[in-house]
């Protein structure tokens, strides 16, 4: 690298004082990640999330095996969407946090917050359908 003077951009960047900066930026490839820090919040909201879901997971299959209850009041295809969600609540909330933990140790935060939170979201919309489900 050249030494360019007084002018810090055009050092920092590699570029002569003439030239027009280009941004700094670039992809960080898969082998720079190990490099990163691991998020402490991540950290204990996945053991948080763990033990929640542990707790969660038999109500869940209760909710799932109830669920068909909701099909004698008739035929509708909100009710088989809701039918075919709470049979999805157990598997979601046991897969959620074993896939969170496996995104954690990749280092991928933002996919490992969204597994960890998935259960919630897929509950949320199970109780949702259920409230929209003609005798629900």
């Amino acid at each position: 690298m050249q030494d360019h003077g007084g002018d810090f951009k055009a050092r920092r960047i590699g570029l002569a004082a003439d030239q027009t900066p280009v941004s700094d930026c670039r992809m960080i490839d898969a082998a720079d990640t190990h490099n990163l820090p691991r998020s402490r919040l991540l950290l204990i909201g996945l053991i948080v999330g763990s033990l929640v879901a542990l707790l969660a997971i038999l109500p869940a299959f209760i909710v799932s095996t109830m669920s068909v209850m909701v099909a004698a009041s008739g035929t509708n295809p909100l009710i088989y969407t809701f039918i075919l969600f709470s049979f999805g609540l157990p598997i979601v909330t046991l897969l959620g946090p074993i896939l969170a933990w496996i995104a954690f140790a990749m280092r991928r935060e933002r996919t490992s917050w969204a597994l960890l939170l998935s259960p919630i979201l897929w509950a949320g919309i199970t109780f949702g359908l259920l409230a929209l489900a003609p005798g629900g």
